[in-house]
């Protein structure tokens, strides 16, 4: 059972009593000092997360089937629970978080693990919660990598509106997708709109998985830009896509999975070429603003 909000505070104060009265080093003491508090945050596209955590070290132990048991609850830290707080809405792994704080708990296992968010963040470590239909479950897979001393939460990866989040130990690292709400307008004027309106015939660099000719297709919905290709940008995402405003005459896809907006990709780059208010060529870019694919306007507004 969940400890209530009166015990949890009291069990605090009894561990900062315990703290003060044991002044000679001993094994509490070497604890606090072995997992010193640690945070980290990031704002994606107007929203912000935030994490909080101990951060123990390794110092030789044999960690996750050791130290951290095989299919048991534990949070990704020590102290406090480690706590996940976003001011916005956001999906991890593609499942929705709502606005708020929460404690964090993980399912160490030899292949994929379980990542919760049970919003009671103030929770000790040992006090591990059950298992409630408010808290939010997500599948994550470890991977390997280089050895790292002290747990570390961290963002390797932040691109616009979405990022990765990780939590490493060891040579153990977990990775989680974030997506965030965009924040940039679709809608369009419809004088606009016309300039891209048709098909545009595509010549496609090869060796990147995608055909080497492809068609184009743009046209208007709802007061937007839609684009179609006759294959997906990723694997996953639906075929059609809005053309979501970049710059003068450049868009980002915004790309759909399950018929709900999904990312944008900043990655990728649509840039018309229009004179006379007429798109009548257009170049696909990558990162960095590498073209992979041009292309030709065939079919009329």
């Amino acid at each position: 059972m969940l400890k209530t909000a009166s015990t949890i505070l009291g069990l605090r104060g009894i561990v900062v009593c315990a703290t003060v009265a044991v002044a000679l080093p001993g094994t509490l003491s070497a604890q606090i000092r072995a997992s010193e508090a640690g945070a980290v945050s990031q704002t994606l596209d107007g929203t912000t997360i935030a994490i909080e955590y101990s951060r123990p070290t390794a110092r030789g132990r044999d960690l996750f089937g050791g130290i951290v048991p095989w299919n048991v609850v534990w949070t990704p830290g020590a102290n406090w629970a480690t706590t996940f707080e976003a001011d916005r809405d956001v999906r991890l792994n593609g499942v929705e978080v709502p606005a708020g704080k929460y404690s964090v708990w993980m399912i160490p296992r030899p292949g994929q693990w379980t990542l919760t968010l049970n919003p009671s963040p103030e929770i000790f470590h040992f006090v591990k919660p059950d298992s409630t239909a408010d808290q939010i479950h997500i599948a994550v897979t470890p991977e390997e990598g280089e050895h790292v001393e002290m747990l570390t939460w961290s963002f390797p990866a932040v691109s616009g509106d979405a990022a990765v989040v990780a939590m490493s130990w060891g040579t153990i690292s977990v990775p989680v997708q974030v997506l965030v709400e965009p924040t940039r307008p679709l809608a369009i004027d419809p004088d606009e709109r016309q300039i891209y309106l048709g098909t545009y015939d595509l010549e496609i660099l090869p060796g990147i998985g995608w055909p080497t000719e492809a068609r184009l297709t743009v046209s208007e919905r709802d007061g937007k830009l839609v684009a179609r290709l006759p294959f997906p940008l990723h694997p996953g995402d639906e075929l059609e896509f809005d053309l979501v405003p970049a710059g003068t005459l450049r868009f980002n896809p915004g790309l759909y999975r399950g018929g709900e907006l999904f990312n944008i990709e900043m990655g990728v780059a649509f840039e018309f070429e229009a004179p006379e208010d007429e798109a009548i060529a257009i170049v696909m870019r990558g990162i960095e603003g590498t073209p992979f694919a041009t292309g030709t306007r065939s079919g009329s507004r």
